[in-house]
């Protein structure tokens, strides 16, 4: 007599939720995304009504209008490129980490914006390509361990293009060389010294890129953040002994963690692009970051 209440509690406790709670959960989920979105729209579109001059009040709509456009492209790619490179299998499932690819794209657009506050409109939008372009990087590698070239030679052709459209196609073109030269040797000589996986076709690829977008007078400052952040990410893995990206396995392999290149890559890229637009830097400064 005593068992049957205890047994009925445990089948209660046990028992999957009702549908109608899980669909609740995720309608509140998508409520609250809804809403971020839309707030920082509007944040973003009120901004630009306050914008110094026309041009870039234009170009701040630009932004706000792109914001939550980017997030459905974003999710397009992270779901169909793997697909379209033969990695893994169509699937229907929703998209994981969404919170984190909201995220990254208010980031990329609250840092175009602050590059608006300095820079002409065509400089910040011609750097928000490559914030746009980074960020996709870096939620791919997050959820899928590598960097596919279906990205990486965009970032490059785009970044020797917008080399040519603002007057420093040289720079631009010795920065891709220089950084894919000297990036494979910093990379080639972490993998020695700290005994990891920091090397590969698609990571010296990537630093090229950036070294386009760079140039070749921003080449330095991009390396000393870009090498700061990946030691960054090393120390905090080391602190928690936690992964950060797991590469993708081959057939019947055990999976290979490796550290991740195209957030260090991507913060180094935002750093040089903000102080280079900075007023406040002096001479000297400017000079090292290409200016």
């Amino acid at each position: 007599m005593t068992d049957a209440p205890h047994s009925a509690m445990a089948g209660q406790e046990g028992a999957v939720p009702p549908r109608g709670h899980s669909e609740l959960t995720m309608r509140t989920i998508r409520l609250n995304e809804t809403t971020l979105q839309t707030a920082a729209t509007l944040a973003m579109l009120l901004w630009s009504l306050l914008a110094r001059t026309a041009p870039a009040a234009i170009a701040g709509v630009c932004v706000a209008l792109w914001f939550p456009a980017s997030i459905r492209v974003c999710s397009v790619a992270l779901h169909w490129l793997p697909v379209a490179c033969g990695m893994r299998p169509r699937s229907k499932d929703r998209l994981t980490q969404q919170h984190e690819l909201v995220a990254g794209c208010l980031l990329v657009a609250a840092c175009t914006l602050a590059l608006l506050l300095n820079a002409s409109p065509l400089v910040a939008l011609v750097d928000a390509v490559a914030l746009n372009l980074a960020n996709l990087l870096v939620q791919f590698e997050r959820r899928e361990g590598w960097l596919p070239n279906a990205l990486l030679m965009p970032l490059l052709l785009c970044g020797l293009l917008a080399g040519a459209v603002l007057g420093h196609a040289g720079s631009a073109i010795a920065g891709a060389c220089v950084g894919w030269a000297l990036g494979g040797l910093g990379l080639f000589g972490l993998s020695v010294r700290l005994r990891g996986n920091f090397l590969s076709g698609a990571d010296m690829l990537l630093l090229c890129a950036c070294g386009a977008w760079v140039g070749l007078g921003g080449l330095w400052a991009f390396m000393l953040f870009a090498g700061c952040v990946l030691l960054g990410v090393r120390a905090v893995r080391g602190q928690f002994h936690t992964p950060f990206v797991q590469a993708a396995p081959l057939a019947g392999a055990r999976p290979v963690w490796r550290y991740p290149t195209a957030l260090p890559a991507a913060l180094g890229l935002l750093l040089v692009f903000l102080l280079t637009s900075s007023p406040a830097l002096p001479h000297w400064a400017r000079l090292l970051l290409g200016g």
